[in-house]
């Protein structure tokens, strides 16, 4: 999983002075740390419903079982993210780490010339997601900079050294898109390479671009631009893999963008989630994220799960489509059928908007995620 970490400082920017100086708002997220978690999630998640399957029986609260869930021994998760060290400090990867399963690799991409991104982040009265960068965290010395082929395909490819020729590689990044895209577009780098993507069986993209905040839509230019993006992307997926004698040439391109972008794209760009954009042997399949209203792809509509908070809204939805996006691509390249993948990947999200950071990762959490899985079925 590849994606950014922007540090949050919670409230709008009138608390920002006081937040600066004492720093105990500031939290470690960006949508990378919930990419990660949520595709770790969904793998353990996935393996508690096949033993339930199994043994056509609720697993029972043994110590075995919820380790050998936890650990998720069949799939190694790597998160992979930039950050700049004019600002980053030990005590904040400390801090990730407590966030993310501990059975996770995290590489950190350091640059020394750039600081890692600070906004503050607030919710309107609407539960739209409201956010102001800080002291030009957006800028060239900031994410514009640090996010340019950071991490490179060389990074990637160090991370899957230990895997075996034959095993299959998920990679999955959440990628800055439309005219003007911070880092100038060269985080979609890495995709380009034919080494890393040779070895790759399934790709996701999740392409960041953000509506007009009047009129809710996202523009023609920016919409074109996603779409060439995404497209020139699984072109060059399908070539790498052809060049591989050791695969069959085979894959599966995954596309997961918000409502807006979809719109976008297909009033813009005439793109659409029809079977017949798919290859022999290279399926293209585009799963779209609504929000409250669940998620649909082709003929599919799965219902938003039940949160199972007091008032049943969320506690804090930042960062839920960026794990649903990465579960529902995890899930698939591990095999699962769109069915299966949307649903867990509604619940995963679903769940994280229940707590106001990351939930913990714990066999409770695993059993509500499961429990969501099925209610949206």
């Amino acid at each position: 999983v590849v994606g950014k970490i922007i540090l949050d400082k919670y409230g709008p920017p009138t608390n920002s002075q006081t937040d600066h100086e004492n720093g105990s708002s500031v939290t470690i997220g960006g949508g990378g740390p919930q990419a990660a978690w949520g595709a770790a999630a969904s793998l353990a998640v996935r393996d508690y419903l096949s033993q339930q399957a199994a043994e056509k029986k609720m697993i029972e609260d043994e110590d075995d079982h919820r380790d050998y869930i936890l650990s998720n021994p069949k799939h190694q998760v790597t998160f992979l993210a930039p950050v700049g060290t004019k600002n980053w400090t030990p005590s904040m990867t400390e801090q990730l780490s407590k966030l993310l399963p501990p059975m996770m690799n995290i590489v950190l991409v350091p640059s020394a010339d750039h600081i890692t991104p600070t906004i503050n982040i607030w919710h309107d009265e609407n539960e739209n997601v409201r956010w102001l960068p800080v002291d030009g965290s957006f800028d060239d010395i900031g994410a514009n900079g640090l996010w340019q082929n950071r991490p490179s395909a060389e990074d990637i490819l160090n991370s899957i050294q230990g895997a075996n020729d034959d095993d299959d590689i998920i990679l999955h990044a959440i990628v800055e898109s439309g005219s003007n895209p911070t880092g100038q577009g060269l985080d979609a780098l890495p995709f380009f390479d034919d080494k890393l993507m040779s070895r790759v069986s399934t790709a996701g993209v999740e392409p960041i671009v953000f509506a007009d905040e009047a009129s809710g839509k996202v523009t023609s230019d920016d919409s074109i631009a996603v779409t060439t993006t995404i497209s020139k992307i699984r072109q060059a997926f399908i070539r790498a893999r052809g060049y591989d004698k050791e695969n069959d040439g085979s894959s599966m391109f995954v596309v997961t963008p918000d409502r807006p972008c979809y719109e976008g794209m297909t009033s813009h760009a005439n793109i659409t989630m029809s079977e017949s954009e798919s290859e022999e042997n290279n399926e293209f399949e585009m799963i779209i994220r609504d929000g409250g209203n669940g998620c649909f792809a082709n003929e599919m509509k799965m219902p938003a799960a039940t949160l199972q908070t007091i008032d049943k809204t969320p506690v804090n939805p930042t960062g839920a489509g960026n794990a649903f996006s990465a579960a529902y691509v995890a899930c698939r390249g591990a095999g699962s059928s769109l069915k299966e993948a949307a649903s867990i990947a509604t619940a995963v999200g679903a769940v994280v908007c229940e707590y106001e950071h990351l939930p913990p990762w714990s066999f409770e959490v695993v059993e509500r995620i499961a429990e969501a899985a099925v209610e949206v079925q």
